[in-house]
């Protein structure tokens, strides 16, 4: 894939600790992290239209469905932070 070059600022401790860590190529964490970035971004807005589209054919769904959804989805949150995904 191709390369562009553009220029960022990160936070001096987080550098550090990966420097600690023996990281040897920033530029790679940084395409790895965006990348990961994007695509959360992506499935959060295809699910966002999913939802919407639902919506559209069916209603909303009522405030106990919601409140339910709400809670599953923080559990399925909370276990990829335990996993160490972002």
């Amino acid at each position: 894939m191709a390369k562009r070059k553009i220029t960022v600022t990160v936070d001096e401790e987080i550098v550090a600790h990966a420097q600690l860590l023996g990281v040897e190529s920033l530029s790679a964490v940084v395409n790895d992290a965006l990348a990961v970035h994007v695509d959360r971004l992506a499935r959060r807005r295809a699910l966002g239209e999913l939802l919407d589209s639902w919506d559209s054919a069916c209603g909303p769904p009522s405030e106990a469905d919601a409140a339910a959804a709400r809670a599953a989805f923080e559990e399925l949150d909370g276990l990829a932070e335990d996993r160490g995904v972002a």
